[in-house]
């Protein structure tokens, strides 16, 4: 049922159920059908959920196609005062501003909802929680040409830009005060990392911990992409297990019980802390899911794990499937390295353990990304399995060291300098492994690719390949063997 779901989601971008009493028709057509052929038993029943999931995924895709009729967009191309609240904590740049703007009211006193992506200058600065009153010119996102853009903002329902427009401050703080809690640890803990080590290794930790790209240059944002290392700048499921073992581990005196359950919320703090990236939403999901499966003594499948994880973030936003890059990548690399990376092993079996243990779970992972990477960056890095093969291993050394760095910090100035500064090493390390292969011509290649049919054949030749290749083992794909899956 889960795979008919997600299946229907994606085909609701050729066409989707329009309205309830179609879907209700088609419900009882298959129960009915399901009922006529009852005597082949397993099949028919697996076969009958399956287009269960599909109709009521295809279903669920087209509830949220519609754009309300009170929305803000219907206010494109005009000048307008409007009163919001700052319902995301905003992104600042070296240059400008952005944040969502939840609408409130509109001074044609019409009724009006929605939400606005406002970009401003530097200065002065804004908070989640304050109550603006903004007055400029609402565009879209697709007058600029950037249909993938507009596509991107419409998975959060924001169909509306401001740029630049005149702010005012109505009121300091209207937002909920858990949120204002929990952002104001984030701003604390960058701020301390900043104090404790020079840039760009405090830029790259605050990557690396929080999920925090902006404080990084430009250039060295740009090596990342160039050399494939993007990923360990991104919230995933190594950030996740390294936070639930630090909980497991602090609270080893503590029954087994107590200490699943106060890691369990610990993860969803942390996700909400850091933005709720659809990676660590994805990881806290399929890490809290084995959690539970513990707590209630039954052993956890990671195959069952991901699609349920996907069943549930595809049911409560559907349009992140097509439309979440962030989502489409995290899924593929997870994946890659459940499904492909037995197979490499299998056939690299020769290789030096060492091999075996970084370059041939990266290539699993590259063989699935690549084409989203291809369609929707425009670049393929050819040194990215040299590149992860050297770097990866220094993540979990940095992450360990950065951690108690920032503790260190907090407890005091000069003892968060001196673990910094041995923090600092493996952090420096990443950055220049990064800038050296970045130098090179060869290092990348720029594509201009389209997404298209040849995607289609190739993931179905990735599935007839692996499916050939587990009916010759006779085994089923191997099974959990951490929290949170691989990164």
């Amino acid at each position: 049922m889960g795979l008919g779901i997600l299946l229907g989601v994606a085909l609701g971008e050729v066409w989707y159920i329009h309205h309830g009493w179609l879907l209700v028709y088609l419900l009882l057509t298959v129960a009915i059908i399901s009922l006529i052929f009852t005597r082949y038993g397993r099949w028919v029943e697996l076969g009958g959920w399956f287009l269960v999931g599909l109709l009521l995924g295809n279903w669920r895709f087209g509830v949220v196609q519609s754009i309300p009729a009170a929305d803000v967009s219907r206010y494109i191309d005009q000048v307008v005062t409007i009163q919001g609240v700052v319902m995301s904590d905003p992104d600042v740049s070296p240059t400008e501003t952005k944040f969502d703007l939840q609408v409130r009211s509109i001074d044609t006193g019409e009724i009006i909802s929605g939400k606005i992506l406002v970009k401003t200058r530097r200065y002065p600065t804004y908070q989640y929680g304050n109550l603006l009153s903004v007055t400029g010119k609402l565009v879209s996102p697709i007058s600029d040409d950037q249909s993938n853009y507009a596509r991107y903002l419409g998975r959060f329902g924001i169909y509306t830009l401001c740029d630049f427009p005149e702010i005012n401050i109505v009121k300091e703080f209207v937002g909920q005060p858990i949120w204002r809690w929990l952002y104001g640890v984030k701003h604390y803990v960058l701020q301390v990392t900043q104090q404790v080590m020079p840039e760009p290794a405090a830029g790259l930790l605050a990557g690396l911990l929080l999920g925090v790209s902006s404080a990084l240059p430009k250039n060295l944002l740009d090596s990342f992409n160039a050399t494939g290392l993007t990923h360990i700048i991104a919230l995933s499921g190594f950030n996740i297990t390294i936070v639930a073992g630090a909980v497991l581990s602090l609270l080893r005196w503590l029954p087994l019980s107590i200490r699943l359950t106060v890691a369990i919320i610990v993860i969803w703090l942390f996700v909400l802390l850091t933005g709720g990236a659809p990676s660590a939403i994805r990881a806290a999901l399929m890490g809290v899911l084995v959690l539970v499966a513990q707590l209630v003594g039954r052993l956890s499948d990671i195959s069952i794990s991901v699609i349920l994880t996907a069943v549930i973030m595809v049911g409560l936003n559907p349009k992140i499937l097509g439309s979440d890059i962030g989502f489409q990548l995290s899924f593929l690399a997870t994946l890659g390295i459940i499904y492909l990376n037995p197979v490499l092993q299998g056939v690299g079996y020769k290789l030096p353990i060492f091999l075996r243990q970084f370059l041939l779970p990266t290539l699993s992972a590259l063989i699935l990304v690549t084409p989203i990477l291809a369609v929707n960056f425009g670049r393929i890095s050819l040194v990215a399995p040299l590149t992860n093969m050297l770097v990866v291993p220094l993540v979990p050394l940095s992450m360990l060291l950065g951690f108690w760095a920032v503790v260190g910090g907090i407890i005091q100035t000069d003892l968060g300098w001196a673990s910094g500064w041995i923090a600092w090493v493996p952090l420096r390390l990443i950055v220049v492994l990064t800038e050296y292969f970045k130098q090179f011509s060869w290092s990348s290649i720029n594509v201009q690719l389209a997404p298209g049919g040849w995607m289609l054949i190739y993931y179905l030749g990735v599935i007839i390949w692996l499916t050939i290749y587990y009916v010759k083992q006779i085994k089923a794909p191997p099974r959990l063997v951490s929290i949170t899956g691989s990164r």
